[in-house]
């Protein structure tokens, strides 16, 4: 489209056979106090518009008329034509005069309206945080109510299309709302301040005034709020550290001190409070030092182990760099560790007594964890593996007594026999055992009678033992026990016969009696 073709939407340029004029408007902008909207809307006709409307379809019918009906019908009459011309434009002239509309001033508005958002904007967020916090004196906030004067004007401004002055007004409220902020905060800073080193220097009118003009200022902020608390304990402390200065002139350091802790206890964050407490416990160190060493000793010579400790620890609290409290804790615990070793002593020993070789190797064990150098626990253990040993030893031989038959198990109950003996008066359990086992060792060591019959045809042999060969009587010795005679003959299935040797026993026969 040329420039010729652009030109703004009228009812003057629709035909008549539209069936509803439209006509657009700009709507006014947000910063005038509008509401949001689409940029046009319809707008219904009006009563003009429609008379203008009638008018045209009259002349339509005239234009018709002319065209169609034959020219005799009709008497030229140039007045009338021109009349109804002028009366056309007149009326044409009229209307595009009410219902102008003015796209470029429409894009001139968004654009100013697109300016001053972004200004408004940050405007915006300056006042969340005045008015989220409840920053301000009364004077900040007649400055402040006079910046929204301002801002307000601007919108007025702007609803009546003075786009720059409403702009500049804008500008300079934001302008104004940031010098204020910045005067707030350097106010609320040296009156912070000023509270803050009245109050270390325990001058209660200065902080109070100090820190009253701060809160006012900033009546939410934290900071204040804690100096505050502080002030108002100021009376109570300034006459307790009064108190204490009392208490030590008459040199009542005890009373001092406790003064000085009810001030720690209300402010700790008081100025000297520390350095008056650390010279009030330096003189009252001979004082009470001495006679809390002395008792802590005593009940360590008492082996009361658990008072004496307590004490030192006590002492340590309030004195932690005392060499003398250090070490009575330390000869408390080589006192408790001795005992304990010594209980773990009594205790494997016990465990020993009562044949209970676990508990007792678990007893040497936590022994050896806390000293693996200890003798007790080391031959402890030894002597309970060997104890173990050898129970286990004389228990097997006990419970199958028949093998000691055998030359290779007899001498190594010989040998366990003596071993146990080493350990006689272990317990009573281990001796009443041990001479079980004696007992057996010595009647398996005894040469009993056998006598062996035989068919004299079977070729016997002692299994454990030697040949016999043929007979039909044989007569030997041997020690009590189990023994095997093999016996075999040309012909005949072989034969194992077991038996055991035993006092006064009948004889044994061994014959081959099923052919092959």
């Amino acid at each position: 489209m040329n420039h010729k073709e652009k030109r703004p939407l009228t009812s003057s340029s629709r035909t008549p056979n539209d069936e509803q004029p439209v006509v657009l408007q700009p709507v006014l902008p947000k910063l005038a106090d509008s509401k949001s909207s689409h940029r046009f809307r319809f707008v219904k006709p009006n009563r003009n518009q429609l008379n203008m409307l009638a008018v045209l379809m009259v002349l339509g019918l005239a234009v018709a008329f002319w065209f169609f009906v034959p020219k005799d019908w009709l008497t030229p009459d140039e007045n009338f034509f021109t009349t109804g011309t002028e009366v056309n434009q007149n009326s044409r002239t009229s209307q595009s005069d009410r219902q102008v509309v003015t796209p470029f001033k429409d894009a001139q508005l968004e654009r100013a309206r697109d300016a001053a958002q972004g200004i408004i904007d940050e405007f915006t967020e300056y006042q969340d945080i005045l008015e989220k916090n409840q920053y301000g004196t009364p004077e900040h906030l007649k400055r402040y109510s006079a910046i929204l004067d301002r801002a307000n004007n601007g919108d007025l401004l702007f609803g009546e299309r003075e786009f720059d002055q409403a702009t500049n007004e804008y500008t300079l409220a934001l302008q104004e709302v940031e010098k204020l902020l910045e005067d707030m905060n350097t106010e609320f800073v040296h009156w912070f301040e000023q509270g803050e080193s009245a109050l270390e220097n325990r001058d209660y009118d200065t902080a109070s005034d100090a820190l009253a003009r701060a809160q006012a200022i900033e009546p939410l902020n934290l900071d204040v709020q804690a100096l505050s608390e502080r002030v108002q304990l100021l009376p109570e402390v300034n006459e307790l550290i009064r108190e204490s200065e009392r208490a030590i002139l008459k040199s009542e350091w005890t009373q001092a001190l406790k003064y000085l802790n009810q001030v720690a206890e209300l402010d700790p964050l008081t100025l000297g409070i520390a350095e008056r407490r650390a010279e009030v416990l330096e003189q009252i160190t001979v004082q009470d030092l001495n006679d809390a060493l002395t008792s802590g000793h005593e009940q360590l010579g008492e082996e009361n182990y658990d008072v004496a400790e307590q004490i030192f620890k006590e002492i340590l609290a309030d004195y932690p760099e005392n060499t003398a409290a250090q070490t009575g804790l330390q000869q408390v615990e080589r006192a408790r560790l001795a005992a304990q070793i010594e209980n773990f002593r009594l205790s494997g020993l016990a465990k020993e007594a009562e044949l209970d070789t676990r508990g007792a190797l678990k007893v040497y064990d936590e022994a050896l964890k806390i000293d693996s150098s200890l003798q007790f626990a080391i031959e402890g253990r030894q002597r309970v593996f060997e104890i173990i040993s050898v129970i286990s030893a004389m228990n097997t031989a006990l419970q199958d007594p028949h093998a000691l038959s055998s030359d290779e198990t007899y001498n190594a109950a010989k040998e366990t026999l003596a071993t146990a003996k080493s350990h006689r008066g272990h317990s009573s359990e281990f001796d009443k055992l041990l001479n079980n086992f004696s007992n057996l060792v010595s009647y398996a060591g005894q040469q009993l009678p056998v006598v062996l019959t035989s068919d004299n045809a079977t070729e016997v042999t002692l299994t454990t033992r030697q040949h016999i060969g043929l007979f039909q009587r044989h007569e030997l010795s041997l020690r009590p026990g189990r023994y095997t005679l093999h016996g075999s003959r040309d012909g005949w299935v072989d034969i194992r016969k077991t038996f055991i040797v035993q006092q006064d026993m009948a004889p044994v026969a061994i014959v081959c009696e099923e052919k092959i």
